[in-house]
C-alpha cells in the first residue's frame, strides 16, 4: 500500500469503515495534530493513521466522537509505532485510546542506538529512509478549517515513512540484543503517560520543591494537587491558574489570613477573589495531613560536586561501550538520587540494572 496515498475520514461512516480495513493490519503508524496553549488537555485535530491496509487522516474536531477509534485502539493487537509518542498517547487519551503495547517508539530506539534524546523525526527519516521531508506547514495552526491539501500531505508524512524507519531501527536494535531494551522503554512511557494527570502525584512537577524547608513542604505539595484538580476542572494550564514560583511563595511564608495570602508574590488577584477561602484552608491544614516522603535535593559542595562528576564520567564511559544515549541510561537527577542513597526504580531494575550494576556498586 503507497501511504502517500491516504482518505480523509470526516463521518462516522466513514471512520467505521477505515478502521474495519485496518483490523486486520500487523502495524499501526500514528501521529496526532492538536493544540495545547489555552487548556489542560490536549485539544485533538488530527489523527494520521497509515497501515500496510490502507492509511487515513482522520478529522478529530469535525468527528467530535471518537470512543469508536478509541475502543479500536484498547483492542487491536498490531504493533503501534510512534515517534516521541509521550504527546500523542495524551492527546489519543481525549478519545479514549491508550495504544497498550506492544509500542515501538522510534525516538525511543534512535537513543537506544547512540542518537539523542531528542533527535527529530524528520533527521531519521532522512539518514534511514533517504528522504528530505517537506516542512513548509510547521507552524499549521490545526484548529482552523478548512485545512488545504498540502497541510493534509504535510500532516501525512508524519506517518509515511514510520514503519519503514522502525524496521530498520529494529533491526539495528535486534543485531546488538537491544529489542527488549526498547519494548521495557515502552512499557514505562505508557505507565507514566497514565499517571500523568493524576492530582496527588502533581507536586513531583513543581520544580523547587524540595528545596524549601520541611515544614513548608506539605503546604506546597496539597496546592499543587489542589491547583492540578482545578486546573482539569477548568480545562486550564495549571500555570494559567498559579505559577509555581507563586505556589513556593505561598508554602514558604504559610499565610494565614486573606491580606497575607494577597502579598505572597505572583499570586493572581483574580485567584484569590475566587478560591483564598479554599486556598486558606489547604495551608492551615496542610502539616496536618500526611505526605508521601520526598527526596531531598543533592546539597552542593566541593565533595559531592566531584563524586556526581566521577559518577557523570563513568556513566558516559558506559553509554559510549553500550552506544546509547548518556541520559537515557541516567541523568543527573538519577545520579544524584544515587548519591543520596535513593537510587530511582528505573535504575534498580530492567536493562539499566543489569548494565551499571557494577558500575554503581561503590555509590
Amino acid at each position: 500500500m503507497d501511504v502517500a496515498l491516504y482518505s480523509e475520514v470526516t463521518t462516522a461512516d466513514q471512520l467505521a469503515a477505515a478502521l474495519a480495513a485496518v483490523a486486520t493490519a500487523d502495524w499501526l503508524a500514528l501521529d496526532t495534530e492538536f493544540q495545547r496553549e489555552s487548556t489542560y488537555y490536549p485539544q485533538l485535530c488530527l489523527v494520521q493513521l497509515a497501515t500496510s491496509n490502507g492509511s487515513f487522516c482522520i478529522d478529530a474536531l469535525v468527528l467530535t466522537d471518537l470512543a469508536v477509534f478509541g475502543e479500536f485502539l484498547n483492542t487491536s493487537l498490531a504493533l503501534k509505532i510512534f515517534h516521541a509518542a509521550r504527546q500523542d498517547l495524551e492527546a489519543l487519551s481525549s478519545a479514549k485510546g491508550t495504544a497498550p503495547l506492544p509500542l515501538f517508539d522510534t525516538q525511543i530506539a534512535a537513543a537506544l542506538i547512540g542518537h539523542p534524546d531528542q533527535v527529530s523525526y524528520a533527521w531519521l527519516v532522512e539518514q534511514y529512509c533517504g528522504v528530505t521531508l517537506d516542512k513548509s506547514q510547521t507552524r499549521t495552526d490545526w484548529v482552523r478549517r478548512p485545512l488545504s491539501a498540502e497541510q493534509l500531505a504535510y500532516a501525512m508524512d508524519d506517518v509515511r515513512y514510520l514503519n519503514e524507519l522502525r524496521e530498520r531501527l529494529q533491526s539495528v536494535l535486534a543485531a546488538e540484543g537491544k529489542l527488549d531494551w526498547l519494548y521495557e522503554e515502552t512499557r514505562r512511557l505508557i505507565a507514566a503517560t497514565d499517571a500523568g494527570g493524576t492530582p496527588t502525584e502533581a507536586w513531583r512537577r513543581v520544580k523547587g520543591l524540595t528545596n524549601l524547608a520541611p515544614g513548608a513542604i506539605p503546604v506546597a505539595c496539597r496546592l499543587a494537587e489542589w491547583r492540578e484538580s482545578l486546573a482539569q476542572q477548568l480545562n486550564r494550564p495549571r500555570g494559567w491558574l498559579l505559577k509555581d514560583d507563586a505556589l513556593l511563595a505561598i508554602a514558604r511564608s504559610g499565610p494565614r489570613d486573606l491580606t497575607a495570602l494577597a502579598n505572597c508574590a505572583g499570586v493572581p488577584p483574580g485567584l484569590i477573589r475566587r478560591h483564598a477561602g479554599a486556598m486558606l484552608r489547604i495551608i492551615a491544614t496542610a502539616a496536618e495531613q500526611s505526605v508521601e516522603v520526598l527526596e531531598p535535593g543533592l546539597r552542593p559542595s566541593l565533595e559531592t560536586q566531584k563524586q556526581l562528576n566521577e559518577l557523570q564520567n563513568v556513566v558516559a564511559k558506559r553509554a559510549r561501550e553500550l552506544k546509547v544515549s548518556n541520559t537515557l541510561l541516567a541523568t543527573r537527577k538519577d545520579l544524584e538520587r544515587v548519591l543520596l542513597g535513593l537510587r530511582p526504580e528505573r535504575l534498580r531494575t530492567g536493562w539499566r540494572a543489569e548494565v551499571l550494576a557494577a558500575d554503581l556498586a561503590g555509590y
